[in-house]
């Protein structure tokens, strides 16, 4: 998933999108375990993200980075990010729209970035 001239904007941003926009679970879960440090997991995450691929298809409409700081030498840095999406009920069609502003921290463990801390408002 990463590369190593990705921002870490652009990295979050192909995080996100393979958390919660691609409809494979599998693909989903193994981006969590990959790339979302065990300090952050909650066992309801997986079932989480599962459930919503049943019941529910999210569109991103927009992915705009507001401040990213990266340590020069770490390489490790935090994203505050606004984005704006929809998630449709697959069984009825309707559509809502959702507005977040988020802050992920990002940290380089074992040569690997990592998301360590999410907060996130709707």
């Amino acid at each position: 998933m990463s590369t190593p001239n990705q921002t870490l904007g652009e990295w979050t941003a192909d995080l996100n999108d393979i958390l919660y926009m691609q409809p494979n679970n599998e693909v989903a879960r193994k981006a969590f375990y990959e790339l979302v440090d065990p300090s952050l997991f909650m066992n309801q995450f997986v079932s989480i993200f599962e459930q919503a691929r049943e019941t529910t298809t999210m569109f991103k409409d927009t992915w705009d980075v507001l401040h990213e700081w990266q340590d020069p030498e770490k390489k490790d840095g935090v994203v505050a990010i606004s984005t704006k999406w929809r998630i449709k009920d697959n069984a009825t069609g309707v559509e809502t729209k959702k507005h977040n502003l988020a802050i992920w921290e990002v940290k380089i463990i074992d040569g690997k970035r990592k998301l360590t801390a999410m907060t996130e408002v709707d």
